[in-house]
């Protein structure tokens, strides 16, 4: 049995189709982890919690769309709390907080020793077929002269997981035009398989899927309220 594994924020997982629904007609089992407002930290968790509860294996194909860095997750009360950006989410990180508990590059640390972490659990398991897409770039790359960024030594120690993370939505399908003012940030339906299209070329293969996003697009605004989003068994 062909299973898909998919991971990330609500860019994996909104209320109407994203780029699982793309991928998802071309497997026999399919599990959405994504979760709005999900940082690189919840992510992390639960590609470790699935795989505990699904063990990869040969055949089985994961694939991860980290996020931006700027993301707080929390575990209470038996669920997780994923507001989003800590700079925007004011009602639940205050500004004496994000002085004294917020650092960009303690941001990058971390998340870039996630990433790494779950390269290598992949990587050790034969069979398995995985790729990493992204949201948004990670963080600029440095050039070799440059004597600007603050994290170039981070960068550098983690090139060949950066090396790893195919372009995000803000470096094809969005290139120059996101986020749009005035209007829901999150790709449309449409959008999503022109992102696939793009870094994963030959994966969607069927005519069906995209008559079906396109029209998914065409009916966005007609039920505002409707939830795609599917739920899995987790802690």
């Amino acid at each position: 049995m062909k299973r898909l594994f998919a991971f990330g924020c609500s860019f994996t997982n909104y209320r109407w189709p994203t780029w699982v629904d793309c991928l998802a007609p071309e497997f026999d089992h399919t599990q959405n982890w994504g979760q709005a407002g999900g940082g690189n930290h919840y992510i992390f968790n639960s590609v470790m919690e699935a795989d505990q509860r699904n063990a990869f294996g040969s055949g089985d194909t994961v694939v991860v769309c980290w996020t931006s860095i700027d993301r707080e997750d929390r575990y209470i009360d038996n669920r997780w709390h994923t507001p989003g950006n800590a700079y925007f989410a004011k009602t639940v990180y205050h500004q004496d907080y994000l002085r004294s508990h917020i650092d960009e590059r303690g941001f990058l640390i971390r998340d870039l020793a996630y990433i790494k972490a779950v390269k290598t659990m992949l990587e050790s398991r034969p069979g398995v077929n995985w790729k990493f897409l992204s949201m948004v770039e990670i963080m600029a790359r440095p050039n070799a002269d440059d004597n600007v960024s603050l994290y170039r030594d981070v960068m550098r120690l983690y090139s060949d997981v950066l090396d790893c993370i195919l372009p995000g939505y803000d470096k094809t399908v969005f290139l120059n035009n996101w986020p749009k003012p005035g209007i829901d940030p999150h790709p449309s339906p449409a959008e999503h398989l022109a992102y696939l299209d793009a870094v994963l070329p030959g994966w969607v293969t069927k005519q069906e899927t995209r008559v079906k996003m396109h029209e998914a697009s065409i009916n966005l605004n007609k039920d505002p309220t409707h939830s795609g989003m599917t739920k899995v068994t987790r802690l």
